[in-house]
């Protein structure tokens, strides 16, 4: 089944199910779906600063993300984007390798962390 991307779409249900898993002090699946928030809010965030859609930097993960998408970015109306990128604590210690940490390798402190950088991401949306 092909199914069809919507990034915004996809950011915000990443973050509203993170904070139902976070709720419930689920703070593996929090923490990834915040990751994921964060992704795809920023993945947005370059297509709409003219990023093309089949740019390396639209289909990588954390932590490789940042690199390409400093490469990919170039003009001066991203700048809040590109402050986002050039941020290295930003979404720190997130991986999509993640998905196969064993339970509760996820901190509270560090799941609130990501669920603030990821509200961060969605903030540049609007």
């Amino acid at each position: 089944m092909a199914y069809t991307t919507k990034l915004e779409d996809a950011a915000n249900r990443h973050f509203h199910d993170g904070r139902k898993l976070e709720a419930v002090s689920r703070y593996d699946g929090a923490g990834y779906h915040y990751g994921f928030a964060a992704e795809c809010a920023l993945k947005k965030c370059l297509l709409t600063a003219g990023v093309r859609a089949d740019d390396a930097s639209i289909w990588k993960h954390y932590p490789a993300l940042p690199n390409v998408a400093l490469l990919a970015l170039s003009t001066r109306s991203a700048a809040p984007l590109r402050a986002i990128f050039e941020r290295k604590d930003f979404m720190q210690h997130w991986s999509v390798d993640m998905r196969y940490a064993a339970s509760g390798s996820i901190t509270q402190a560090l799941s609130e962390k990501w669920r603030k950088e990821a509200n961060e991401a969605l903030g540049l949306l609007f």
